[in-house]
């Protein structure tokens, strides 16, 4: 059982000074058990710590603040790159057959051509071609005119659709692929040259150049 606090009073009788009229009135009040006000006097300097520190606290925040600030905008660039058509550079060999008097056709593949559109975004393309005549070291040329160009199976990446068109003369400029793109891409195909021979054309190596272009 916790002990309990005590207070005296003496209670003063106005009009003597004697010692003995001081009445000693030993009052006795319930107070409040010794261990509880310890315990609560505890709590109350915890609190007050914990104040102080809470203080210490947000004045150590505060001084750790920067006393300003600046901004600065920061950007980065992409450019769109460009639009570009490859083809075989070395000479190309279309095959061999005999001379012969009556008129014959010959065929054979140029090789990989490949339009790489770094452009991005949404764009079109058209890859053209134009020949010039296979030429013999003598006698007469085989024109343009009897050249046709047929791309045949088109490779292409993501983001393009490109479409073949059929070519049956080579004296111009002729469309032989089209391409609509919605971003960065590319798009290859290996041709097939078909050449027209006229009857009694002298043996010998013709040549000619083929010219591939794209915008």
């Amino acid at each position: 059982m916790e002990p309990y606090i005590h207070e005296l009073y003496f209670v003063y009788n106005a009009g003597t000074s004697k010692a003995s009229d001081w009445d000693p009135m030993p009052r006795r009040r319930v107070g409040r058990p010794f261990g509880l006000a310890l315990a609560n006097r505890r709590t109350l300097r915890m609190r007050k710590f914990m104040l102080f520190i809470g203080i210490i606290a947000l004045l150590g925040f505060g001084a750790s603040l920067p006393a300003g600030a600046a901004d600065t905008p920061a950007t980065f660039t992409l450019t769109a790159g460009a639009l570009s058509i490859s083809a075989p550079t070395g000479p190309v060999s279309l095959g061999s057959q005999p001379a012969l008097t009556t008129s014959s056709t010959m065929a054979g593949s140029l090789g990989v051509v490949t339009v790489s559109d770094q452009r991005g975004g949404t764009t079109t393309w058209t890859a053209t071609v134009i020949s010039g005549a296979f030429t013999p070291s003598a006698g007469p040329a085989d024109p343009a005119s009897n050249l046709s160009y047929a791309a045949g199976t088109i490779t292409a990446s993501a983001y393009v659709v490109a479409t073949a068109v059929a070519a049956t003369d080579l004296t111009g400029e002729s469309t032989v692929v089209t391409g609509a793109s919605t971003g960065i891409s590319t798009a290859s195909w290996n041709p097939t040259i078909t050449v027209f021979v006229p009857a009694d054309f002298a043996p010998g190596v013709y040549s000619a150049t083929i010219t591939h272009s794209v915008a």
